[in-house]
């Protein structure tokens, strides 16, 4: 069975042709656009059905960032930084489709996590993971994404979550200056407006802040490979402070869903900057969370290599 898959972040959508296979899915017609450079969802997905060749698949299912509303059709979201309005009885209709599924992305990245083979991903905390326990994941992009796979009678079950909306919390005096620099724009401080591409510009203005220095203009890009190259300290604190930040939010979802099956971190901001997290302090704030601190040492973390994993788990919200 063929069937069309869409991955829709705030900023790149993501297109493709998904065939079973092997007990998976193999992926073509691979396509990555920029939102901006299209007025609404259905041009953007228009133009890239021109291109297909063949016959055209009849289902599909599009991962959205954002809460999604439950409806008899399949569901809608509306994207609010993008003016997108995304239905799934409009995609039948304009694309003569037997079916679809609008669901949220990081719930397509969660059901994605039991069909992805380990060259997509590596161990962070080598840790064995309990067979069936609930797994996580987690990941900044254009907001933080958070979702939770459950094991329920032999079947995989999504649990949705907005834990980007969660308070994001200090776990060191420097994090506290921190967010109470970050608290002069905005109170409370919510786990995306640090853990997000752009909450990496806020962190970094904070950074400049705490070290009594001017920010310059500077883009998430910007401030990742200042970063990462040495040429800025500053840059260079901010990604450590961001992933500090994010072992923090990591250990605090592990608590919610008891996620005993895993933590997963994936997201478009991560795969950029992951060469510095042996240098940070993410596994010390995964786990310092008081009485259960050492539970937490039990629970195994690995994060997603770039891909399109999201896009695996939209062809399998078509098999529920």
């Amino acid at each position: 069975m063929t069937r069309i898959v869409a991955d829709i972040g705030g900023t790149n959508a993501r297109f493709a042709v998904a065939h079973s296979h092997q007990g998976g899915y193999r992926l073509e017609a691979v396509q990555v656009v920029n939102c901006a450079m299209f007025d609404d969802f259905y041009s953007a997905m228009g133009q890239w059905i021109e291109g297909l060749e063949g016959a055209r698949p009849t289902q599909a299912c599009i991962a959205v960032a954002g809460p999604v509303e439950k409806t008899p059709e399949g569901g809608r979201v509306t994207m609010t930084n993008l003016g997108w309005d995304i239905r799934a009885e409009a995609l039948c209709r304009r694309f003569s489709l037997d079916r679809a599924l609008v669901v949220n992305d990081f719930a397509a990245l969660a059901l994605s996590l039991p069909r992805l083979p380990e060259e997509d991903k590596w161990a962070l905390r080598d840790v064995p993971a309990q067979a069936g326990g609930p797994m996580v994941v987690l990941g900044p992009g254009t907001g933080l994404g958070v979702a939770a796979l459950v094991h329920d009678g032999g079947n995989y079950r999504v649990v949705p979550g907005e834990g980007g909306h969660a308070n994001l919390s200090a776990g060191s005096d420097r994090e506290l200056e921190l967010l109470r620099i970050l608290a002069r724009d905005q109170m409370p401080v919510y786990n995306e407006y640090v853990l997000s591409g752009g909450g990496l510009v806020n962190l970094y203005r904070a950074v400049c802040a705490l070290h009594g220095r001017q920010a310059e203009a500077l883009t998430p890009p910007d401030v990742s490979s200042r970063g990462l190259d040495g040429s800025d300290l500053l840059c260079r604190e901010t990604l450590i402070d961001f992933l500090n930040f994010l072992g923090s939010a990591a250990g605090d979802a592990s608590l919610y869903y008891v996620a005993r099956g895993g933590v997963f971190l994936g997201g478009g901001v991560l795969p950029r900057i992951e060469s510095l997290l042996p240098e940070s302090q993410f596994e010390q704030r995964f786990t310092t969370k008081g009485r259960l601190g050492e539970w937490l040492k039990g629970v195994r973390v690995e994060v997603l290599k770039a891909g399109y994993p999201a896009l695996i788990g939209a062809a399998a919200w078509l098999e529920i």
